[in-house]
C-alpha cells in the first residue's frame, strides 16, 4: 500500500514514458532521435531552472524557459571546450548524456510525486490549454508534412549549415576551424545551433541531411509553443497563449517559410527568444536573483546562437524594462537596474572567448574599413516579402489587439509596440532624425512658453541632433531582417487582443459562457484548418530546391566510388556581389561526400581575399559559359586538376552535350537526369571529337 501511494499519476506516466524511451532506442537512428531530441532541449534547463528559481511558472512558460536554457547551455558547454583546447569525444558524450538522464529522471520522480502548487484549473485555463495543445501537435503535424517530399534542405544557406554540424561531429568541438574541408580558420560565424545538432546526430546515429530535415521542421513546431509561452507571460490570460501559438503555427507564412531558406539558425535564436523574455520579466517583477541568472544563461548562449537575433532580443528587454520602469519609484527601479546590468556583464563574461574572436574577426576590422555601415539596396524594403499573405490580416488583429490593449492600459501591449518601434528604428536609423526634430521642437515650444530654460536647452540639442543629418544603418539589422520576424511580435498582440475579448464571455454570466466558449474555440480551430491549408503550399519555394532524390542517389555513389581527393567541377552561378552558389545536387558534395568542389559552400567568403578571388572568378568561368567558350571550360579543368564533373540535367549552365563523346571524359553515372563524367585528359584534345 505504501509503495502505490508512490505511484502518483504523474510518476506512472514517468514509468511509461522511460519504457517508450527505451524501446524506441533500441528501434533505430530515427527512434534515438526521438529520445535524445527532448531530452537535449528540454532536460538541461529544467535541471538549472528547477535550481535556481523557487517560485514555479505554469508549464507553458517553464517550457519555453527549458528549451532556451538548454539550447544556451549546450552552447556554452562546447565554447569553453573551445577555449580550453578540449573535445567531447563519444565516450564523454555518452558519460555526460547518461548522467544528464539519471539527475533528469531523479528530478521529475520528486517532483511528480509532490501535490500541485497551484489549485484546480477554471475553465478559461483548461480551454486555454487544451486549445494551446491542440495547436501545437496540428503545426508538428503540418511541418512534418510540408518537409516529407524533401531529401536535402533547401537553398544556400543549409549547405554551410550541413558542412559546419559536420565538422562539429568529426572533432567533438565547435566549428571555428573548416580543415580539411576550406582554408578557413578563426571563423567568426555563429555556432551554437550546428553544436546542438550535431550532439544529437552523434547520440542517434541519424544521417546528416534526414537530422537537419527532421530536427528544423520540430525546431520550427515548437516556436509556436514558445511564442505561446510568452503570450502567456505577458498578458497573463491562457487565450492570449492559445491564439499565439495558431498564429505563429497555422497562420503567418513566417517561420513555415524558413525551411525554404534553411535559415536554421535564425529559427534556433529565435525559439530562444522567449525563454529568455520571460526570465528578465520575471526578474523585473522581484520574483528572485535566480531569474537573472536564468536570463543571463540565456542572453549568453543566444549570443553563439544568432547574433542577429541576439540584437532583436535586446530591443524586447528594453522595451520590457522601459515599460514596467515607468510609474515605478527609484527605490524600487533601481536594485532591478543593477540587477539587469549584472546579468548583461555576466553574459559577457560568459561569451568572453566567443566575443574576443568576433572583435578581432569582425568588428574591428568592420570598423576600420568602414563596413559597419551598410549601403546600396541592402536594406530596401521588400514589399513582396512584407505583405505575403495573410499579413494584411495579421496586421489589422494586431492593430485591433494593441487598441485593445493601450484602451486598458495593458503593460503588455505597450511593451510590444514599443518593441516593434524599436525595430523599425534599428533598421531605419534615419527614422530617428524626424524623432528628434519633433521631440525637440515640442520641448522648446512648451519649455520658453514656461520659461523653463533648462528643459529650452534641451530641446535645443535634441534639433541640433537632428539637423546632423540622417544616421546610416547598421548591416546586421535590415528590413528584410525584421519583416521575416514580425510573426512573433504580431502574433503577441493579436493573442493579447483575443484574449481581452474572451474575458468579456464572462460578463454574460456562467451559463452563456458554458456554451459561448465551445463555439469560439471551435472557430479557431477552423481558423487554424484554413490557415494550415492556404499555407501549405507556398511553405516551399521550387526555386530554392536544389537538389532530390536522384541527387541524394549519386551523392551516395560518389561516397563509394570516387577516391576522397577526388576534385570535382560544379555548376555555378551569382549569388550576391562578393559571393556565387551552386545551382544543382553537385554543390552537395563536399558537406555530405567531403569531395573537393569547385563551388564551395559560401563559408569560402571568411577565407583570405585571395582566396575567395581565386574561387569567385573560378565560379565565374563556369556561371558565364556560352557555347563556343569551351575552351574556357577545359582550361579550367586542366588548372583545377578535375578529376570528376557533376552535372543535372536542365540545372546550370554546363550540361553533359559539353563533355559526352570528347576524348579524355567518361561517363561513369547516369541515372534520373544526374550525370557524373570522370577526367582523363592526359594526352587528349578535349575539342576534337
Amino acid at each position: 500500500m505504501a509503495f502505490a501511494r508512490l505511484l502518483t499519476t504523474g510518476r506512472r506516466l514517468l514509468i511509461a514514458v522511460v519504457l517508450a524511451a527505451v524501446v524506441a532506442t533500441l528501434a533505430g537512428p530515427t527512434g534515438r532521435m526521438t529520445v535524445a531530441l527532448p531530452l537535449m532541449l528540454f532536460a538541461p534547463g529544467y535541471l538549472v531552472e528547477r535550481h535556481l528559481t523557487a517560485a514555479r511558472l505554469p508549464i507553458l512558460a517553464r517550457l519555453a524557459v527549458w528549451l532556451g536554457l538548454s539550447l544556451g547551455v549546450i552552447a556554452l558547454i562546447y565554447q569553453w571546450c573551445w577555449a580550453g583546447g578540449l573535445a567531447i569525444s563519444t565516450p564523454v558524450l555518452w558519460g555526460a548524456t547518461g548522467i544528464l538522464t539519471l539527475l533528469t529522471l531523479g528530478a521529475l520522480w520528486h517532483d511528480l510525486g509532490q501535490p500541485a502548487s497551484t489549485g484546480p484549473m477554471t475553465a478559461g485555463q483548461r480551454w486555454g490549454g487544451t486549445l494551446t495543445g491542440i495547436f501545437f501537435l496540428m503545426t508538428l503535424a503540418l511541418r512534418l508534412i510540408e518537409s516529407a517530399d524533401l531529401v536535402l534542405p533547401p537553398w544556400v544557406d543549409s549547405l554551410h549549415h550541413a558542412l559546419l554540424v559536420r565538422i562539429a561531429v568529426e572533432t567533438g568541438t565547435a566549428p571555428l576551424s573548416l580543415m580539411p574541408y576550406l582554408p578557413v580558420s578563426q571563423l567568426p560565424y555563429h555556432w551554437g545551433y550546428h553544436v546542438v545538432i550535431a550532439t544529437l546526430l552523434r547520440l542517434s546515429a541519424m544521417s546528416l541531411p534526414d537530422g537537419m530535415l527532421l530536427t528544423g521542421q520540430i525546431l520550427n513546431a515548437l516556436q509556436a509553443l514558445t511564442v505561446a509561452a510568452l503570450a502567456l507571460t505577458l498578458w497573463r490570460r491562457p487565450m492570449a497563449a492559445s491564439v499565439a501559438a495558431l498564429v505563429v503555427g497555422l497562420v503567418s507564412l513566417m517561420p513555415a517559410y524558413y525551411l525554404s531558406w534553411g535559415r536554421y539558425t535564425q529559427l534556433t535564436g529565435l525559439l530562444v527568444l522567449p525563454g529568455l523574455a520571460i526570465a528578465w520579466h520575471q526578474g523585473l517583477a522581484g520574483r528572485g536573483r535566480g531569474w537573472w541568472v536564468v536570463a543571463a544563461l540565456s542572453l549568453a548562449g543566444l549570443s553563439l546562437i544568432h547574433f542577429r537575433v541576439l540584437l532583436l532580443g535586446a530591443a524586447l528587454l528594453a522595451a520590457l524594462s522601459l515599460v514596467w520602469a515607468c510609474g515605478q519609484r527609484w527605490a524600487v527601479i533601481r536594485p532591478q537596474l543593477i540587477a539587469a546590468t549584472t546579468a548583461t556583464v555576466a553574459a559577457v563574461v560568459l561569451t568572453a572567448p566567443w566575443l574576443a574572436l568576433l572583435a578581432t574577426r569582425t568588428l574591428l576590422p568592420a570598423v576600420a574599413d568602414g563596413g559597419l555601415v551598410g549601403g546600396g539596396s541592402y536594406n530596401a524594403l521588400s514589399d513582396g516579402l512584407l505583405w505575403v499573405a495573410p499579413n494584411r490580416l495579421l496586421v489589422a488583429l494586431a492593430l485591433g489587439g494593441a487598441w485593445a490593449g493601450l484602451r486598458r492600459r495593458s503593460q503588455a501591449a505597450a511593451s510590444v509596440i514599443l518593441w516593434m518601434a524599436l525595430l523599425a528604428l534599428m533598421a531605419n536609423p534615419w527614422l530617428l532624425t524626424y524623432l528628434l526634430a519633433a521631440t525637440g521642437a515640442v520641448l522648446l515650444g512648451a519649455a520658453l512658453l514656461q520659461r523653463r530654460f533648462g528643459l529650452a536647452a534641451i530641446g535645443g540639442v535634441l534639433l541640433l541632433g537632428a539637423a546632423v543629418g540622417p544616421l546610416p544603418y547598421f548591416w546586421l539589422i535590415t528590413n528584410d531582417a525584421v519583416v521575416i520576424s514580425l510573426f512573433l511580435p504580431l502574433a503577441l498582440l493579436i493573442g493579447g487582443g483575443a484574449a481581452l475579448l474572451d474575458t468579456r464571455l464572462a460578463d454574460f454570466g456562467p451559463n452563456v459562457a458554458r456554451y459561448l466558449r465551445p463555439i469560439w474555440a471551435v472557430s479557431l480551430v477552423v481558423a487554424g484548418l484554413w490557415g494550415a491549408q492556404a499555407n501549405r503550399a507556398n511553405v516551399i519555394n521550387q526555386a530554392t530546391v536544389l537538389a532530390g532524390p536522384a541527387d541524394r542517389a549519386a551523392l551516395a555513389w560518389v561516397v563509394d566510388n570516387t577516391p576522397t581527393d577526388a576534385r570535382f567541377l560544379v555548376n555555378a552561378g551569382p549569388w550576391l556581389s562578393s559571393a556565387r552558389r551552386g545551382t544543382d545536387g553537385g554543390w552537395w558534395l563536399l558537406p555530405l561526400a567531403g569531395r573537393y568542389t569547385t563551388m564551395p559552400p559560401v563559408m569560402y567568403v571568411y577565407g583570405t581575399p585571395a582566396y575567395v578571388a581565386h574561387v569567385n572568378a573560378v565560379a565565374d568561368v563556369v556561371a558565364n559559359y556560352t557555347p563556343g567558350a569551351e575552351q574556357s571550360i577545359f582550361d579550367l579543368i586542366a588548372a583545377e586538376r578535375i578529376t570528376h564533373i557533376y552535372l543535372t540535367e536542365g540545372k546550370g549552365p554546363l550540361q553533359a552535350e559539353l563533355f559526352a563523346g570528347r576524348p579524355g571524359f567518361t561517363q561513369v553515372y547516369a541515372q534520373d537526369g544526374v550525370m557524373i563524367f570522370a577526367v582523363e585528359l592526359a594526352g587528349a584534345n578535349p575539342l576534337k571529337r
